[in-house]
């Protein structure tokens, strides 16, 4: 969801052969176990120890991209379960032993035991970013520190993950804090809860499964109907994950009654429960609607394996998970994963490539070092340090302040991103002149140095928006509704509509302007990943179905048809749905939809897709100043799909629509640069800045004739 990393030769070459640091895992005290129910503060559960090795290795696994481990993010619901089971066990003991809960000293230990290795490791990671990171995520890499240090960091992914200017883009190294921001949002309202249940109460086990019952219920239901509206906020949300938390703590509530069941009926739910959590660990994928009700697989599987172990130890999933490495690797789990994440974000990007899953595996490897070292250094001789809970206060309030001013430095002392080449005076185009700028493109490619003053600025370029996605008139993921958008010349006598997905947008700098010098009215109807196409398109950050685009789709042919405009510029990406329709059917999807405008006597132009570069045109800018020339693309390799691009122009024109081929606007019949004209030609990875765009108002000519 660092510092100089340790001293090991890691050559682009020899990642793979390297001798890597022997891990000694710590010792594990093997106590005598007693019956859950009369466990002491500092009884240890080796199965629970076990689990945690389970439940990091999947998560390890997943983010190494280990092939067999798809679902592998399901580590982080064991998790869950488990922190609920202990903290409120151990809240539980409080209240049988002295008849109270300090709230104070809760707190205390939590600071204790979670945020000296976090607070290193935010700081490692810091320094890591500001060394070999790109400075032109400098800035958003600290105020995600900001936010991870302040326990927030879950809502900020959920409003990027439905944010899509945000998406693609490189992922945040303290990405896998939303977790720990979970968990303690949770505990500044569970431990009080409990104190108002167990407390002056002579059934308070009762009433706190009662009320537990009905928070897990509230959860559940919020999980189940909001993964299928907005995935994101689901997946990062204190509401949708609150019920593995209370699972976790219903378990401890029944412990008594845990405590009493069968040892042969313990041996069946311990076996069936592990095996529930590997089998989503490697079945579940990226596209499983998740968390949702596919999340109660590995949470009933941890709760099964938590509820078996407080029965007996024989024959259940304890005669593996009290193995040795089990028990050391649940030892550093913590701490592992603390550290696995932003290396295997931070270490490709010391060597400029993108990892092999084998390599991430070796990382993997080197972050379990560090794992080990941090809880021999840190985290065990800080859990057994004995201070006044207001110290540890303070001790939370000066790590966290460490953080929040290291990330308050970077973002204030980022350099400055300027092109190190002769300042360009970028020359207009005055008419539909193909020529004039196809000799722009080609005198493109003979640029080496970034002009000082390129535009969009490339510390401005994540701001270069067309005026659409400020002004409500470019729809997010869930709207569906049309706003009466209209730009260009509002007093024009004729109208034309632009509609499309986020590749029809890009258009409307060109379009506002060419319709402002025609006196034309441009209305704007666009909506983000929905292509005009009738097509079924599964959305990938939703995780399910785009409804929303199939019901936006319908909404706006019917208003484009009752506002009959005189003309209807439409364009689409061609990678939308990636890969699950054929060439053919990508083409005829697109004209089904155009038949129906024409069907209403209502002429349409089409602009074909633009070209991929594949990366983002401003990092790879920003990390070649000096050498613009490394960004080129080659034009042979620019289309994600090979014929689609070519079988759409054939079968537009077979219907009988306008269709305009924007490629010479980008690309020589060789190279396709990244500036032109001293203008980024695109804003990230595959749309056209807004001044590029604009500059080319004049090429928009073909849609102003009548009709097109």
């Amino acid at each position: 969801m660092t510092a100089p990393l340790p001293t090991v030769a890691l050559s682009t070459v020899a990642l793979s052969t390297v001798a890597l640091p022997t891990v000694a895992l710590p010792a594990v005290p093997r106590p005598a176990r007693r019956p859950a129910a009369v466990l002491g503060p500092r009884d240890f559960r080796p199965d629970i120890q076990g689990l945690r090795a389970v439940a990091v290795l999947l998560v390890v696994a997943y983010h190494a991209g280990v092939p067999a481990v798809t679902g592998g993010y399901v580590g982080v619901d064991v998790f869950f379960v488990i922190s609920g089971f202990l903290i409120t066990g151990g809240l539980l003991r409080e209240v049988a032993a002295s008849g109270r809960v300090s709230l104070t000293a809760f707190y205390a230990r939590r600071i204790r035991r979670l945020l000296p290795p976090a607070a290193l490791v935010l700081v490692v990671t810091l320094l890591a970013a500001r060394i070999w990171g790109s400075v032109f995520q400098l800035v958003d890499t600290a105020w995600a520190a900001v936010f991870t240090a302040l326990y927030a960091v879950n809502y900020r992914l959920a409003a990027e993950g439905v944010d899509y200017q945000q998406i693609g883009g490189p992922e945040s190294p303290m990405q896998h804090f939303w977790s720990l921001a979970v968990e303690e949002q949770f505990y500044l309202l569970w431990p009080a809860l409990v104190v108002l249940c167990v407390l002056g109460c002579r059934r308070r086990r009762w009433l706190l499964a009662v009320v537990l019952a009905g928070v897990c219920g509230a959860s559940l239901l919020a999980s189940v109907t909001v993964t299928g509206t907005d995935a994101p906020l689901a997946y990062f949300s204190l509401h949708t994950r609150a019920w593995e938390l209370g699972a976790g703590a219903l378990l401890a509530v029944a412990g008594p009654r845990l405590a009493a069941l069968p040892a042969r009926a313990a041996a069946v739910l311990s076996w069936a429960g592990l095996a529930a959590i590997l089998w989503s660990g490697t079945v579940f994928t990226d596209e499983t609607p998740f968390p949702g009700s596919a999340a109660l697989v590995p949470v009933l599987g941890a709760a099964a394996v938590v509820a078996a172990g407080c029965a007996t130890s024989q024959g259940t999933a304890e005669v593996l998970l009290r193995r040795r490495p089990m028990q050391g690797v649940g030892s550093v789990s913590y701490a592992w994963y603390l550290w696995h994440w932003p290396m295997v974000v931070l270490v490709p990007l010391m060597y400029g490539r993108t990892f092999e899953w084998w390599e991430s595996a070796q990382v993997m490897v080197l972050a379990l070092w560090l794992a080990v070292l941090t809880y021999w250094a840190l985290e065990s001789p800080t859990r057994h340090t004995r201070l006044r809970p207001g110290r540890w206060f303070d001790t939370g309030i000066a790590l966290n302040g460490t953080v929040i001013g290291i990330a308050t430095v970077l973002i204030v002392t980022v350099p400055t991103l300027v092109g190190t080449g002769v300042a360009t005076t970028p020359l207009p185009l005055t008419q539909a002149d193909v020529s004039a700028v196809q000799a722009a493109v080609g005198e493109a490619t003979r640029t080496t140095s970034a002009p000082s003053n390129l535009v969009p600025r490339l510390s401005d370029v994540s701001l270069d928006q067309p005026a659409t996605s400020g002004d409500g008139c470019h729809l997010g993921y869930l709207a569906t509704q049309l706003k009466p958008c209209v730009h260009g010349d509002p007093t024009g006598s004729r109208t034309m509509v632009l509609t499309g997905d986020s590749h029809a947008q890009q258009w409307f700098p060109a379009l506002d302007v060419a319709a402002r010098q025609h006196h034309w009215r441009l209305v704007t109807w666009t909506k983000v990943a929905c292509p005009i196409a009738a097509h079924e398109v599964y959305n990938a950050n939703l995780r399910r179905v785009y409804g929303e685009c199939a019901t936006w789709r319908e909404a706006t042919v019917g208003a484009i048809v009752d506002l009959h405009p005189d003309v209807v510029v439409i364009g689409q990406s061609d990678t939308v749905p990636r890969g699950e329709v054929s060439n053919v059917g990508w083409a005829e999807g697109t004209v089904a939809t155009i038949r129906r405008l024409q069907a209403a006597a209502i002429p349409v132009g089409f602009l074909l897709d633009t070209p991929y570069p594949g990366r983002s045109m401003p990092e790879c800018v920003a990390n070649h100043l000096r050498d613009v020339g490394a960004c080129t693309s080659g034009r042979d390799e620019v289309w994600p799909y090979h014929g689609r691009h070519e079988e759409m122009a054939r079968t537009l024109a077979a219907a009988g629509v306008t269709a305009v081929e924007p490629i010479s606007w980008f690309c020589t019949l060789k190279d396709c640069p990244a500036i032109v004209n001293g203008m980024l030609v695109y804003r990230d990875e595959s749309h056209v800045s807004t001044p590029y765009s604009a500059w080319l108002a004049p090429m928009m000519a073909p849609f102003f004739e009548d009709p097109p």
